[in-house]
């Protein structure tokens, strides 16, 4: 379904380096998950009045944030599509890890809401059992889970988005609280406590512990951590190919969205050659950090050392 619909709507949709068409791609994913979780979150509500189960009430509100998780999604795909101006010359890329922000903080309150109104109702009466349509509604439920968690899976491969990642952990959860709810109906009747207040227990912790982890990334991403040591190694060894360059230091890297990384790198060169030919060595070597990291990187030139005729 997916790839039919990016076909329709998404010009150049093979083409995921282009920033434009991988944020259209996120914006698309996030529409599906909105629509999906909407209709997810209207059965089961309706499914945990009728029955009296706090786990499936809770799972169907854990969808109703889901789909505003979609719904952040689709804003932060969207803004950072938004072009350099006078305000951000790099763009408006770290959009996507403030949305991404956002939504790690819904997924934590949410989850202990859950926690909280779980807790409270060991005491009241065990739910009604599942009748063969509640069972179907549970069911479909959790093949649309299986589709959203393959889908966006394949698309936090592909795209390296934390937004994607956010509704894939979330799609896991709901897959493994949904079946424990089935499950504790089945169950209960082989013990005398409140199974459905603990797998409702249970499902407030799945909520929350993916919603931790992605605010400890985003944060991280947010506070400028280190670029992949992978592609610092690659940089480096380019710059150290330069005819003239025998060394470089300050190599700084700045990440301003997926794709979009910018620095600036020393270079030691000789003091006793002509400018034209440092230019066109230095231009060489930044041609070729952009086209084969897609880094974008400023190198300064300190002379350090003088060329001898031979060596020349």
């Amino acid at each position: 379904m997916f790839k039919f619909l990016a076909k329709k709507f998404v010009k150049d949709y093979k083409n995921i380096d282009n920033p434009v068409v991988r944020l259209n791609l996120i914006s698309l994913s996030s529409i599906m998950g909105i629509a999906m979780n909407i209709l997810l979150f209207l059965s089961k509500i309706f499914l945990g009045i009728y029955t009296r189960s706090t786990a499936i009430l809770n799972d169907a509100f854990n969808n109703l944030s889901d789909s505003v998780v979609s719904i952040m999604s689709f804003l932060g795909s969207s803004f950072s599509k938004k072009p350099a101006d006078e305000e951000h010359p790099f763009g408006h890329g770290r959009v996507e890890y403030v949305m991404a922000l956002l939504v790690s903080i819904v997924i934590v309150y949410v989850g202990l809401n859950l926690f909280i109104n779980s807790a409270k109702s060991f005491n009241e009466p065990n739910p009604n059992g599942l009748n063969l349509l509640s069972f179907v509604i549970l069911f479909a439920g959790i093949l649309i889970k299986v589709y959203i968690y393959l889908l966006n899976t394949k698309l936090y491969n592909d795209l390296e988005s934390d937004l994607n990642l956010g509704v894939m952990l979330d799609a896991r959860n709901d897959i493994i609280s949904t079946t424990a709810i089935i499950l504790g109906v089945f169950l209960q009747r082989y013990v005398s406590f409140n199974l459905d207040a603990a797998m409702g227990v249970v499902v407030a912790f799945f909520v929350t512990k993916p919603g931790i982890d992605l605010f400890n990334e985003t944060v991280g991403y947010l506070l400028g951590e280190r670029i992949d040591r992978d592609i610092e190694k690659e940089i480096s060894d380019i710059i150290l190919s330069g005819k003239y360059i025998r060394g470089f230091h300050h190599l700084d890297l700045h990440q301003y969205g997926k794709g979009h990384i910018a620095g600036s790198c020393h270079v030691e060169v000789p003091g006793n050659i002509t400018v034209a030919e440092l230019h066109n060595d230095i231009d060489s070597i930044e041609k070729k950090i952009r086209k084969n990291t897609g880094v974008i990187l400023t190198l300064h030139s300190d002379p350090t050392y003088n060329i001898s005729d031979k060596e020349g």
